[in-house]
């Protein structure tokens, strides 16, 4: 007779991206962990007590948490969470919470389920501490820039700001350039353009963020490179 599996506990970083209502006192969490990638967990009796998991489970903070995966379950148990990187001065802040609201959303909808996705957790590790420290809302608008189009290559869906997705022509570094997020970067004049244009230094700024540079975007810059973000979110995971 084959002997039963038995269940794992797994002891991981996390963050927290969405908490929803089950039964009468506990939650279904969905978690981006550092570890297993995007999972989801059920805290019992967390609604009923806040002896078990106190403040823990706010998403604005890193957690210390500890799963146990029993076999066949679609959901995790969460056994234990503290607190382990907190960012108070996130709640504190309108347009802090509301860009970190926006980036835990992108990855919650994008991130595929139960694989490890270190990069993304790393930005947005980042972009926290970021709005931590944010002293305004334009500072959160850059910060949330950023890391999105960080994001964007990070999944795979990074936006070309070099050459023309079309025909590969090469733009030059004085060149001014129009962008499709959706088609996935720069279409030249030639191959019909696109409705946002961005000047060769908003250019040259975004696609070195999207290479991993933070900190050169200007508060002018911001919402292009948001409409962009959300543009390509929309086009390769559906989100609006």
């Amino acid at each position: 007779m084959a002997s039963r599996k038995a269940s794992a506990r797994i002891a991981t970083e996390a963050l927290l991206l969405r908490r929803v209502e089950y039964g009468e006192s506990d939650l279904v969490l969905t978690l981006l962990t550092l570890r297993l990638g995007k999972v989801s967990a059920l805290a019992r009796g967390a609604r009923k007590s806040s002896k078990r998991f106190g403040s823990a489970l706010e998403p604005m903070h890193t957690l210390a948490v500890e799963l146990d995966e029993r076999p066949g379950a679609e959901l995790f148990t969460l056994l234990e969470a503290k607190l382990h990187v907190p960012r108070a001065a996130i709640l504190r802040s309108l347009p802090a919470m509301e860009a970190a609201g926006k980036a835990l959303g992108w990855v919650r909808r994008a991130a595929p389920p139960r694989t490890p996705e270190p990069g993304p957790y790393g930005l947005l590790i980042t972009l926290l501490d970021r709005l931590s420290a944010a002293a305004s809302a334009e500072a959160c608008g850059v910060a949330l820039a950023e890391a999105g189009l960080s994001l964007l290559t990070e999944l795979g869906w990074g936006i070309d700001f070099e050459r023309c997705v079309r025909c590969g022509r090469q733009a030059l570094p004085q060149q001014s350039g129009s962008v499709d997020a959706a088609r996935g970067g720069l279409i030249c004049r030639s191959c019909g353009g696109a409705r946002l244009r961005l000047s060769a230094d908003a250019r040259r700024r975004m696609a070195a963020v999207a290479a991993g540079a933070t900190e050169l975007l200007t508060p002018d810059d911001a919402p292009d490179a948001l409409r962009l973000v959300e543009a390509a979110l929309g086009a390769h995971a559906g989100i609006e």
